[in-house]
């Protein structure tokens, strides 16, 4: 969904430390977003992580030798300097600090990070005496100094059972300071997202069951856009042919009921509520036991109101709430009085009646209503490109800190 990282060269460095193993997923989220991954190894992290392992993960030869024995391979550390468009060193050890701010090159890893010209990020991992200590402090702003970027460990239970800060940073931060480092606008840095997309299905029996034909792929443009934008996202999915987005926590759900139940656990905390799925305006009074059979007598099926979501959620939930609205036309007056009906703060309008902008299409054509009548269009284009700049109405530059 998301193109932010689309062939980009990065480099992932892995040092000896325990949290190693955390790398391979690191490894494996960059690689579902597009980015040609190549790993380099020093050899005490091949103690804890074997170069096989990353070498099926990224489909490149792992990089651990400074001088392979093949004399034809070149020298690896020259070759590479300029291929790459950015470095992680994931996990940085204290060792690894103290060598990159001190020029010291004496295996493939430390060599890398003294000639590469393109953005380093260390992630580190290590005691937390060792994150304290003077000689990796002065590592630390000696680094920051020349603008590579350290991020905070995070703060928590060690390998050693002590807590304290050096405990290796969650993937979803250090994907946040990578998209950082390629421009990705981070206005929603620290915000935690709930967007809901896809349809819902109300049972008629047990084979059988009202729905519509949404997609989902507006609500799942959206979740890849907030995640990209730096959000912390939980995407609660009706039944959809889509893959997930990587990043994002997934809830499935079927119905109304059960998108309601989903949201209302997601809420604690939130900052955000997209809706985005297409909820069932009506289910079945009660599902049959049995499937129906064709010569049965059944003449009419009883309906009643789904749950309203947003009105259910609404009056305990102080966070901004973007409504969509779908319509035959583009009648701004009905949507201003289904934004004041709602209590949501906007809401999204498009036409089911449009060419490329409903159903099952990956454009769309939206208006956004704000809370003070304003009346935004975006015209048609793709759906990741309209989630972006709904994010961006919702949350102008400067709106998110």
């Amino acid at each position: 969904m998301s193109a932010s990282l689309d062939g980009k060269k990065i480099l992932v460095a892995v040092t000896g430390s325990i949290a190693a193993f955390k790398a391979c997923e690191l490894v494996r989220q960059l690689r579902r977003e597009g980015a040609d991954v190549t790993v380099a190894m020093t050899t005490t992290a091949t103690n804890f992580v074997g170069p096989t392992t990353f070498a099926a993960f990224t489909g490149h030869p792992v990089l651990i030798e400074q001088f392979p024995d093949d004399p034809s391979a070149g020298v690896p550390h020259v070759d590479v300097a300029e291929e790459f468009d950015l470095a992680v060193v994931a996990p940085a050890t204290a060792d690894i600090l103290g060598k990159a701010a001190h020029a010291i090159a004496d295996d493939l890893v430390s060599t890398l990070l003294n000639i590469l010209d393109c953005p380093i990020i260390f992630a580190p991992a290590m005691n937390f005496r060792m994150w304290a200590n003077p000689a990796t402090r002065d590592a630390v702003e000696r680094l920051r100094g020349w603008g590579r970027y350290v991020m905070e460990p995070d703060e928590g239970e060690l390998a050693t059972r002590h807590v304290g800060p050096g405990r290796f940073p969650e993937i979803r931060r250090i994907m946040v300071c990578i998209r950082t480092q390629f421009d990705e606008r981070q206005l929603l840095a620290g915000k935690k997202i709930v967007v809901t997309a896809g349809p819902t299905r109300e049972p008629i029996d047990p084979v059988r069951f009202i729905s519509n034909r949404s997609s989902g792929k507006m609500g799942y443009a959206l979740a890849a856009a907030a995640r990209d934008m730096g959000s912390e996202v939980t995407l609660i999915s009706g039944p959809v042919s889509l893959s997930p987005v990587p990043g994002c926590e997934t809830i499935p759900v079927n119905t109304a009921a059960e998108m309601l139940t989903a949201v209302e656990l997601s809420l604690d905390n939130a900052d955000v509520l997209i809706m985005a799925a297409a909820v069932a305006d009506f289910q079945p009074v009660a599902a049959a036991p049995e499937k129906i059979r064709r010569k049965s007598a059944l003449e009419a099926i009883s309906l009643q109101q789904a749950p309203d979501i947003i009105k259910t959620v609404r009056p305990d939930f102080k966070g901004t709430i973007v409504a969509f609205s779908l319509q035959a036309d583009d009648n701004m007056d009905s949507a201003k009085a289904k934004l004041v009906d709602k209590g949501a703060d906007y809401l999204v309008v498009n036409s089911y009646s449009e060419a490329g902008a409903a159903f099952d299409v990956d454009t769309n054509h939206v208006w956004i209503l704000s809370p003070v009548g304003e009346v935004q269009e975006i015209p048609t284009a793709s759906k990741a490109e309209i989630a972006r700049r709904i994010l961006e109405v919702v949350f102008p530059v400067g709106r998110a800190e």
